[in-house]
């Protein structure tokens, strides 16, 4: 048996917090998701720090907020890339691997001038100090290489596997292609091959003293299911949609952002939508459980720190909006499940608010590796480990960068077009950087849903001042530190 501590990171690409079983959704079935928090704490109020998944990712393995790390959008370079919870963790002597993909963007001042990657984008990179066991986002090579080897034929070992359903000649019309199944068997599926990989790796590390991180892409869409799981969830029986048609009538300007084509109007296409992405959350159980048992079955479960969150939410119709994106709670909530086999107490849920930045201190403290000035969250192994959140954060904050669609829509400079936010358990504050759009409040004690904007209100004038202070406190405390804190060290 391992000795030596290891830490098992897994990342579910946009997925909602409130589709675990565990957090108390009854529909769904993710018994190896509940088994995990049953097992360690779940923290029931996780927020990532932005959207989409690079500059999300970008602040969970730097432990830094977007208004450090500037990785504003997907492709955008991270600089300081080296600064990483997998580079700390190699350090200081641990074998460190990643499966899956970062969505990282290499700086291009570090790369030499011929190659490629100096002049043009792409983030399919792994994290400095992360060994590359298997690149693979929505497929690779190695996949369609393992699928021949079980007899598919050639014309399905291609991207096309992984994006077209199995639709037969005579399908209903008013059914979705979704709906149908996949190509390929769920046990052949591509997420099965990663999980595949990540027990290979687990099980040739069985001396310990290793971080791992595996990076699934389901379920972001395209939305496809291999069966039973297309068919697992009926579309009737789906939750209503947090959405009232008078949001397509907001009179705030960014509005015009928002709700610029609505998505899934129609109620029927909704819940089918709805319940495709139920069985792929299904599906990322199932991998998750592969990964699991070989943790029991080489065992090192007694000495791994399991980690699961994701890199965003999922609207899934909620507000008219599909994917990822905005301000509201559907985009920026993702589940956080911390397993510590040295806890004194398991099976908890804590309230308290978390960050997404709060991932790569947690991991430092259980691995022994001393958490550098510039990480700017703050570790949760001593919660997951008592079941407390009583010290927890009682607020949270991110940011999001909508210039592409800022510019296009309202005319607005690239650079005014960003939004941040303070959130606690009464009130939401948005601040736009540009005049032309006024802050925005909502009181979710009243209004969980988010649909009335109180910030016009003269009533509401102090509590505006309030959130927008705590705002600017806030970003004076996470200024970019490269110089302050490296200066620190020396005196």
């Amino acid at each position: 048996m391992a000795d030596r501590r290891n830490v098992l990171l897994i990342l579910a690409d946009q997925f909602r917090a409130d589709c675990i079983g565990a957090a108390g959704n009854p529909l769904i079935w993710t018994p190896n998701l509940d088994a995990l928090a049953a097992s360690g704490t779940m923290f029931t109020n996780h927020f990532v720090q932005t959207c989409p998944c690079g500059p999300s990712r970008s602040c969970i393995f730097s432990g830094r907020y977007l208004c450090s790390t500037r990785s504003i959008r997907n492709h955008t370079p991270v600089i300081d890339a080296h600064e990483n919870v997998g580079m700390w963790a190699r350090e200081a002597g641990y074998d460190v691997g990643a499966l899956g993909y970062h969505d990282y963007a290499i700086d291009p001042r570090t790369i030499p001038d011929r190659d490629p990657r100096k002049t043009m984008l792409g983030y399919d990179n792994f994290y400095p100090g992360f060994d590359r066991v298997l690149h693979h986002e929505h497929w690779s090579d190695p996949y369609f290489d393992s699928l021949r080897a079980k007899g598919y034929p050639e014309d399905l070992c291609n991207p096309a596997i992984c994006i077209e359903p199995n639709v037969p000649d005579d399908a209903p019309a008013d059914v979705l292609p979704h709906r149908h199944p996949a190509r390929y068997k769920h046990e052949d599926s591509e997420g099965y091959f990663v999980a595949d990989r990540a027990a290979e790796y687990i099980h040739d590390h069985d001396a310990g003293g290793w971080f791992l991180s595996v990076n699934f892409i389901k379920p972001h869409p395209p939305y496809i299911c291999a069966a039973p799981f297309h068919e697992m969830y009926d579309p009737d029986a789906m939750p209503a949609a947090n959405r009232r048609i008078d949001e397509l009538k907001c009179s705030h300007p960014y509005s015009q952002i928002v709700h610029q084509a609505p998505m899934l109007p129609d109620e029927s296409e909704l819940r089918q939508t709805q319940a495709t992405y139920y069985g792929m959350v299904s599906e990322v159980d199932a991998y998750i459980g592969v990964v699991i048992d070989c943790l029991k079955a080489t065992g090192q479960w007694d000495n791994t720190l399991v980690v699961f969150s994701s890199d965003h939410g999922e609207y899934l119709g909620d507000h008219y909006l599909v994917e990822k994106a905005h301000y509201f709670d559907e985009a920026m909530h993702v589940p956080l499940i911390v397993r510590d086999p040295h806890a004194d107490s398991v099976g908890g849920r804590i309230d308290s608010f978390t960050e997404s930045v709060d991932i790569t201190p947690t991991i430092l403290e259980y691995l022994g590796v001393e958490i550098p000035n510039r990480v700017m969250g703050s570790s949760v192994l001593s919660a997951a480990r008592t079941g407390s959140g009583d010290d927890g954060k009682q607020e949270i904050y991110y940011e999001y960068d909508f210039r592409d669609a800022g510019e296009r829509v309202l005319g607005l400079p690239t650079s005014e077009c960003l939004l941040w936010v303070v959130r606690d358990d009464r009130y939401k504050y948005v601040q736009f950087a540009h005049e032309s759009l006024p802050p925005m409040l909502f009181d979710l004690q009243n209004d969980p849903g988010e649909f009335t904007n109180l910030a016009d209100r003269e009533s509401n004038a102090s509590c505006v001042a309030d959130y927008a202070q705590r705002l600017l406190r806030w970003r004076m405390r996470n200024e970019d530190q490269r110089m302050e804190t490296w200066a620190d060290q020396y005196r």
